[in-house]
């Protein structure tokens, strides 16, 4: 649940790292919007932020999460910040959640819709979705802060209130922080604690060792409002493709098969070479790829393998061309390689289709 968040924004405006930790556009957009409508100056905190109006109009996008850490520093540091996570904790709704919210919807009882938020929470953000256990007659939704978003009491407050709102819009209970046994957060206490008590309707502990909301386990036996057993299955299902896609997206092989893909015309291709452009050394993408069950030379072969298939169905390109587009430079070593890959020459293959 920790995530390696440096305590610099320098870098706020550079593209980030396929690997760092991301947060979904659509939420970075929503919480820039809320503190609009809350009266903080929206645009200034983008800005210095690095925040810009481009990637936040795509709603399946990823946010570098420094950016997103940036943005609510400046939301605390505002006149009026501190109250706003008590306002945007009270105003979300399970759309803002988008598939997952949706999903949640259309569970048949809270405990379904609650292990949906644990199940797809990185759709939203690396570091957004806390962990769920039940504990006897508890439920405890927990997760440990990095330092730098710990102490961001407006954000920390927004979470255990959030999910109170979302208990009730699901549940249709009119007073839900009655199930509230206790909130823990890992900040000092600020100036208007007692207003935590207050709107949490529970005791409230400060500088604990990981943020934490406790609830009631009965409330997790709850139906919801509005069940729907295909839907919920079928918005399970296509937030699982979601995560498998996003999975996909940041495994170190994806990203060798993407450098592969635009770089094999130009020769033979290097591990060392693209190790590099990765950022990383050679034995660390080879750690890497073993990792994830496959090897460089394994890459390049099923690479060349899929291109190789797409360049013989143009009957423009002759054999030799094709070869010398998949980094070979001699025709005779493709045809070996493509006997070995499929069985037959790259001219039969040509033939038989």
């Amino acid at each position: 649940m920790t995530a390696n968040v440096t305590n610099s924004t320098s870098g706020a405006t550079a593209v980030a790292a396929v690997d760092a930790p991301t947060m979904l556009a659509a939420m970075v957009a929503g919480h820039l919007e809320a503190a609009r409508a809350y009266g903080l100056p929206a645009d200034a905190l983008a800005g210095a932020a690095g925040l810009k109006a481009a990637e936040l109009r795509d709603p399946d996008g990823r946010i570098p999460l420094d950016r997103w850490v940036a943005l609510w520093e400046g939301i605390t540091a505002a006149p009026g910040g501190q109250d706003f996570g008590f306002w945007l904790g009270r105003s979300v709704t399970v759309e803002t959640l988008g598939v997952i919210g949706f999903a949640m919807r259309h569970a048949p009882d809270v405990r379904a819709a609650f292990r949906c938020l644990d199940r797809f929470g990185k759709l939203i953000g690396d570091v957004i979705s806390p962990l769920i256990d039940e504990e006897g007659e508890q439920v405890v939704f927990h997760r440990s802060e990095p330092p730098r978003i710990a102490r961001l009491a407006a954000l920390a407050v927004s979470a255990p209130m959030g999910t109170l709102t979302l208990l009730g819009q699901l549940a249709g209970l009119d007073r839900p922080a009655t199930a509230a046994v206790e909130v823990a957060f890992q900040h000092p206490p600020p100036p208007n604690a007692d207003r935590y008590r207050q709107e949490l309707g529970c005791p409230v502990h400060f500088n604990a060792s990981e943020t934490r909301l406790v609830l009631r386990r009965a409330v997790f036996d709850l139906p919801l409002r509005a069940p729907d057993a295909g839907l919920f299955a079928y918005l399970e299902r296509h937030a699982q493709a979601l995560m498998d896609r996003l999975r996909e997206q940041r495994s170190a092989s994806a990203r060798v098969r993407q450098h592969l893909i635009e770089r094999l015309r130009d020769g033979e291709p290097e591990q060392g070479g693209i190790a590099r452009r990765l950022g990383m050394s050679d034995r660390t993408l080879q750690r890497r790829l073993r990792d994830e069950g496959t090897s460089f030379a394994a890459l390049v072969d099923e690479v060349r393998l899929e291109l190789a298939r797409m360049y013989l169905v143009d009957p423009k390109l002759v054999v030799f061309e094709v070869a010398f587009l998949l980094g070979y430079s001699e025709p005779s070593a493709f045809n070996r390689a493509f006997r070995r890959w499929t069985g037959v020459s790259p001219s039969e293959h040509r033939r038989a289709r």
